[in-house]
């Protein structure tokens, strides 16, 4: 081939996949926000001397309730009822396929100076939910990271590399994310001395039909 025909050929990208990420404000935010408050100043004053926080190591570098704190505290329960209703009302109105919708577990974080959380994902199940309390005051990041084994990395013109691996969400107060367990997201370092508080429950999908006889 000349070199002139190499010149000529024209290579274009394909895009084949794209993920999306829903996203709502949360009706009534001020009265959950001041309910969730109050669990968060019990559990982090040492004079009441009760907290619910788990002992093993997570992703989440912040204090946090525990797991199942749906079944704990009326208010997270109440919380999460109404994040359902949401979720089944959108499943039912654009005719997705998940016929039921089931609550796996539902907690809350706080994150103080300099905590954060690492890239991970909340597998087993199948939806994801963080919603956002008071975040606002805080410079912590909320970001998305995606998951590849390899790929090309381009250079500006003063030859240096840069990557799309992350994308950065600006949530304010009220927002609420959902999107795939299986989809990696971290939390950028606390750098102020304001607490940010997030909201997080993870459901998984199920088909409770009849099994037919082989």
């Amino acid at each position: 081939m000349k070199e002139a025909e190499k010149r000529m050929i024209n290579i274009q990208t394909i895009k084949i996949f794209s993920d999306e990420v829903f996203h709502f404000k949360m009706p009534n935010h001020e009265n959950w926000l001041e309910q969730i408050k109050q669990i968060v100043k019990v559990e982090d004053n040492s004079i009441h001397d009760f907290n619910t926080e788990p002992n093993d190591e997570c992703n989440v570098k912040a204090k946090r309730t525990a797991w199942d704190s749906h079944l704990r505290y009326p208010a997270v329960a109440n919380l999460t009822k109404e994040l359902q209703k949401i979720i089944s009302h959108l499943i039912e109105s654009q005719n997705y396929d998940a016929p039921k919708i089931k609550v796996l577990d539902a907690w809350i974080n706080w994150y103080k100076k300099n905590n954060f959380a690492v890239p991970h994902a909340h597998l087993p199940g199948h939806l994801s939910i963080v919603y956002f309390l008071d975040v606002e005051k805080s410079n912590a990041q909320f970001m998305f990271h995606k998951q590849s084994s390899f790929n090309l990395i381009k250079k500006d013109d003063k030859n240096n590399s840069f990557t799309n691996f992350a994308k950065i969400i600006n949530v304010k107060n009220g927002d609420v994310l959902m999107f795939p367990t299986s989809t990696m997201h971290s939390v950028s370092a606390n750098l102020t001395d304001n607490l940010r508080i997030t909201y997080a429950s993870n459901m998984s999908v199920s088909y409770e039909t009849e099994r037919n006889k082989y």
